[in-house]
């Protein structure tokens, strides 16, 4: 990743500023006060806008309602553009309003969450890190100077956890408590199953008598199935005799049913072939006249009132554009009117203090008054051009209006035509039906005359059948009552069944339980004497070995920057232990110039770690450095030169004001503040 350029509008102490980025060591030179570190403030906050906690008052410039902050920037060969404005309400608070990201000239409109995700996949941060705010880049790229102090001179178990997050192994503490939570839940678990397991040899009792109870039913229900079976036998005629002559009734039952049903659907016949032919008569005079519609002159009428529409478009954009361009030109003039009444109100040059001469001040106003007169000139061309345009709306407008009128007439054409061809359709339908209407009524006739012919042939069937069916009646009371008793006998059994079924499931859940319980107590042995030990250990090995690893590059910058009497290693919380010859110092007995020195290392080395750990993410070719020799002395000035070297970034930006930097760094860029606001002199 390469910084092109960045422009600010109304950030911080800047009203307008672009500044562009070389490649190689860049210096923002300048005095204390000067704007510098807001030209990092403002890059940091074009690419991740305002984070958690962070007032946009920090951003946004005093006495001003918005901020813009536009990035440029190349991964890859890919050119990128983040342009992000805040924007002051009516109530005061102050929030992000837009958020806009420009890939190889494609540009998106984004919310501020997708804005945000977008920059952590394009710098291939890890996914973590997207609830982290803007920390990975804090540590790999921007940390000022102080901030860095402050994590050196922290208590050693809040550096432990923040140096845990950085380098994302935080994880294994959250294990480690949530296998804590789920050894309680198991533990609790064992209690609750061992309760439940508890009754299981009583249950087993139960059981057994309950089975007992059973094989005496069933020698009972099988001496009443035997009987049983012989009086189905006797019924089974009886009742083969009743639905013999049950089958003749109900066939003359169905023949009157019939004759009936036959009766009513011969005159329902009838009425719906009358119906028919007076509704025939009546469509046949609705199609008398026929409709004159044509489909090519609705098409052709439709195209023309959407070509039509599309130039009334076209044309009012054009008239849009022309009146932004009136309103920026007339924008342009009160800019030399500003300039020409305030050259002519001064008396001496607030720069070099001398005297400002009435030649100067005349040289001024004409050179403003010929600037006025170009802008009027544009504008009066551009105002008869908005004329013109208005002229040719108006007549697009009745264009439209007249070509609307006609497609509607031709609609209702169209409606009425296609009504007439239904009605055609129908009238041929129903003349088929009409024909197979009066073809069913014949044959209606003749079945109905046969069904009646059928019905004569039966007489005297009810006599025979009421007789059957009082013997049939007198063997079923017997049989109801044999039924009845097998019906308690099998109720009982199967409802001793359902109970010994129920005893069994419960045996079986049982000693489920207590093989679970069983499980979960060597589940809960394993995670409290093996995985947690483990994790801890996982834990331990890791921290270790980033620990040397780190230890080991802090001390090779510390010895760059700091005499050789002085030595740094880090402890376990990662506290930096400097020692003079065995002798351990500590931090805040150190010159002010040692400690920027060891500031700035443990800042290098967490720097260099970091990008060796995450080595995909695009950042670590880039890094920057805010005043990094705050209080050194002369000598350690000298050194930063083989720090840069050391670095061997493709990109450096370095805030400071010291002079003798300068030398050491490709490009510099000067900031000075002309009064309440800060500017770029030169490069």
């Amino acid at each position: 990743m390469i910084f092109k350029s960045l422009r600010l509008e109304n950030v911080r102490s800047y009203e307008n500023l672009f500044i562009q980025f070389p490649k190689g060591s860049v210096l923002l030179a300048g005095d204390i006060g000067s704007g510098k570190t807001s030209i990092l403030l403002g890059l940091q906050f074009a690419l991740f806008g305002l984070q958690p906690g962070q007032r946009g008052a920090s951003i946004l410039r005093q006495g001003k309602d918005e901020a813009y902050a536009c990035l440029e920037f190349e991964i890859d060969g890919e050119i990128i553009t983040l342009e992000r404005t805040i924007k002051k309400s009516k109530s005061g608070s102050i929030t992000q309003d837009s958020n806009v990201i420009t890939i190889n000239n494609v540009r998106e409109e984004l919310s501020t969450s997708e804005m945000k995700n977008k920059v952590i996949n394009l710098l291939q941060y890890p996914k973590e890190f997207i609830k982290k705010s803007n920390l990975l880049y804090k540590f790999t790229v921007y940390t000022p100077q102080e901030e860095m102090k402050e994590i050196v001179m922290e208590k050693p178990e809040i550096r432990l956890d923040t140096l845990r997050h950085i380098f994302g192994i935080d994880r294994y503490k959250r294990i480690k408590e949530n296998a804590q939570i789920l050894f309680q839940k198991i533990k609790e678990q064992v209690k609750i199953k061992e309760i439940l397991a508890s009754e299981l040899n009583l249950i087993k009792e139960k059981f057994n008598i309950e089975n007992e109870k059973k094989i005496t039913l069933t020698r009972e229900a099988n001496n009443l199935n035997i009987e049983y079976q012989n009086l189905i036998l006797v019924k089974q005629n009886a009742e083969d005799k009743l639905t013999s002559l049950q089958k003749l009734l109900d066939e003359r039952r169905r023949l009157k049913s019939e004759s009936e049903k036959s009766q009513v659907l011969l005159q329902g016949k009838k009425d719906l072939e009358s119906r028919m032919k007076k509704e025939i008569i009546l469509m046949q005079k609705q199609v008398h006249e026929e409709s004159r519609f044509s489909q090519e002159r609705l098409n052709s009428v439709s195209g023309l009132l959407e070509k039509h529409k599309k130039i009334l478009e076209e044309k009012n954009s054009n008239f849009i554009n022309i009146t932004s361009q009136i309103s920026v030109l007339n924008s342009r003039k009160e800019r030399p009117l500003e300039l020409k009444n305030k050259i002519m109100s001064l008396e001496n040059c607030p720069t070099c203090l001398q005297k400002v001469g009435a030649d100067h001040k005349c040289r001024i106003e004409k050179q403003t008054q010929y600037d006025i007169e170009d802008i009027d000139r544009e504008l009066e061309q551009k105002i008869q051009q908005r004329e013109i345009l208005i002229r040719e709306i108006e007549s697009e407008k009745r264009l439209i209006k007249g070509y609307e009128t006609d497609k509607a007439d031709l609609q209702q054409e169209k409606i009425k035509f296609e009504h007439q061809r239904e009605i055609q359709i129908k009238i041929k339908s129903d003349a088929f039906v009409l024909d197979r209407t009066s073809n069913e009524i014949i044959r209606l006739e003749y079945q109905l005359q046969q069904l009646l012919q059928k019905i004569e042939t039966f007489s005297k069937l009810q006599e025979s059948f009421d007789q059957a069916k009082q013997e049939f009646q007198g063997i079923n009371d017997v049989f109801r009552i044999k039924e009845i008793t097998i019906a308690t006998k099998t109720r009982e059994l199967e409802i001793l069944k359902i109970r010994l079924q129920e005893l069994l499931e419960e045996i079986i859940i049982k000693e489920k339980i207590r093989e679970q319980v069983n499980y979960l107590r060597s589940l809960q042995d394993w995670i409290q004497e093996k995985f947690i030990e483990m994790i801890n250990l996982t834990e331990k090995n890791v921290m270790a070995k980033l620990r040397t690893e780190f230890s080991s590059i802090f001390s090779e910058w510390f010895g760059v920057l700091v005499s050789d009497a002085l030595s740094v290693r880090l402890d376990e919380d990662f506290t930096p232990i400097i020692t003079n010859q065995d002798y351990e110092i500590d931090y805040e007995f150190l010159s002010g110039g040692e400690r920027t020195a060891t500031a700035l290392a443990y800042r290098l080395a967490l720097n260099q770690v970091l990008n060796s750990i995450l080595s995909q993410i695009k950042t670590k070719d880039i890094i920057i450095l805010d005043e990094p020799t705050d209080g050194f002395a002369t000598e350690q000035i000298d050194k930063m030169r083989d720090i840069f070297e050391q670095l061997k970034a493709e990109q450096m930006i370095l805030v400071s004001h010291e002079e003798k930097i300068e030398s050491f760094v490709d490009h510099v860029v000067r900031v000075k503040k002309d009064g309440t606001s800060s500017i770029q002199a030169n490069s």
